[in-house]
């Protein structure tokens, strides 16, 4: 069942296997305090439990529209959801995280009362696999902010795709989201959403980013941060920039390890030394040889005062390991 008349959201949810997370991830949209949205659910042919989920849900709440698809992959998932979409906002969400009650309320007021800005994402409370705090993420502001770090090919540190809501009409001028620019799809919108108006983030924490072992950052790492240089070469260029010069290919990491890693490094900067030893012993067992892993079980437990040199090593470590080239030799 759909709702009558035009929502003034259109939040985007597409789902592949994500049963795990998926009931909190709804739960958390259901208790929103703004409450005219659309929530469009865009199954990805999923062989778990997720469509029994989501029908569940629909049933109760005639917000809900459930999209049933062949597997095709994210980005046509999402332009089909944008295809559906009849709201001025179109708000994105993942099926693995959780929207704070203020989120769709306070990414309104700001798209309302400044109509010079496109996008607007916001700051991010992150979590890991089961849920546990790894530490807050603050991201650039500012247009001039974020575009320079997007042109820098920091789009890890830029707008965070989940927490991203959109004007649906740039969304349509610039053709949404363009398969051959996967895994760094997102990257490649909020470049060509910057030639139409203004990019920003909130200050406020709207979402817990859920870091897992099975999301598209870990499994296509190498890819993403291939295709992320391929995308900001092209911008570069575009702009009368010179490239930018970039890491060798290094050794790619399974998932597990590449997961783990991660989650200890952030929980190590928040000063959440359970966290991080946990995940670094998780480490451990996914891949015995990894010293970063190793490293990061002995931040865990030495002095606070002593961990920002351990970071500062483990950084000249990566920096030794993975040898910057010159993006000549790539042109």
């Amino acid at each position: 069942m759909r709702v009558t008349g035009f929502p003034l959201v259109s939040i985007i949810l597409p789902v592949r296997n994500g049963e795990a997370f998926l009931p909190e991830a709804l739960a958390s949209i259901g208790a929103q305090t703004f409450s005219d949205f659309e929530l469009l659910i865009i199954d990805d042919g999923s062989t778990d439990a997720s469509l029994a989920i989501v029908r569940e849900h629909a049933v109760r709440d005639p917000r809900i529209l459930v999209v049933e698809r062949q597997h095709e992959g994210v980005v046509g998932t999402l332009n089909a959801g944008i295809a559906l979409a009849r709201g001025r906002y179109v708000a994105r969400m993942d099926a693995d995280d959780v929207a704070l009650p203020t989120r769709l309320e306070k990414q309104i007021a700001f798209l309302d009362t400044h109509p010079e800005c496109v996008a607007v994402g916001s700051a991010v409370e992150l979590i890991d696999q089961e849920g546990e705090a790894l530490g807050d993420a603050q991201y650039p502001r500012t247009h001039e902010e974020i575009t320079a770090a997007l042109m820098n090919a920091q789009d890890h540190a830029t707008l965070v795709h989940p927490t991203v809501m959109v004007r649906r009409a740039a969304l349509q001028e610039v053709g949404g989201y363009r398969s051959s620019r996967f895994p760094s799809e997102d990257l490649d919108l909020w470049l060509r959403l910057s030639d139409l108006g203004e990019l920003a983030n909130l200050p406020d924490q709207l979402l817990r980013y859920r870091r897992h072992k099975n999301s598209v950052s870990m499994r296509e790492n190498l890819r993403q941060r291939i295709q992320t240089e391929a995308i900001v070469d092209d911008a570069r260029r575009k702009r009368g920039l010179p490239l930018l010069p970039r890491r060798a290919p290094g050794r790619g990491r399974q998932p597990s390890e590449a997961y783990h890693i991660a989650c200890a490094r952030l929980a190590l900067r928040a000063g959440r030394h359970h966290a991080a030893r946990k995940h670094a012993r998780a480490g451990i067992a996914a891949a015995p040889l990894s010293l970063h892993s190793y490293l990061a079980l002995a931040a865990s437990v030495v002095p606070k005062r002593a961990i920002g040199f351990l970071l500062r090593l483990y950084e000249q470590m990566r920096a030794v390991m993975v040898p910057r080239v010159s993006s000549k030799s790539n042109a």
